[in-house]
């Protein structure tokens, strides 16, 4: 049989091989969490880099209109100035 001092040595030797064991566990979450953290943000970044995509391929579209429309009103500005010319020779 154990004696008292034995019995105290052993409670202090389950003791702390619990607090290793919730040590050890806690650790384990932490590593877990941290990998599930990592997943969440990397599929963020997934979805920030396709929105990016998206936004950059519509300011492409729009710059196109923009210079399309651009054309067109120089040449709106054009035919007008040959009008107000041909105005102003004729009233001479």
């Amino acid at each position: 049989m154990l004696g008292t001092s034995g019995l105290v040595l052993f409670a202090l030797f389950v003791a702390g091989m619990a607090a290793i064991l919730v040590l050890v566990v806690r650790a384990l979450r932490a590593v877990i969490t941290r990998g599930k953290a990592t997943q969440v943000s990397a599929a963020q970044f997934q979805a920030l880099a396709e929105e990016h995509r998206r936004m950059s391929d519509r300011a492409i579209t729009a710059s196109e209109h923009v210079d399309l429309r651009l054309a067109d009103l120089s040449a709106r500005v054009d035919e007008l100035r040959s009008q107000v010319q041909r105005i102003l020779t004729d009233v001479e």
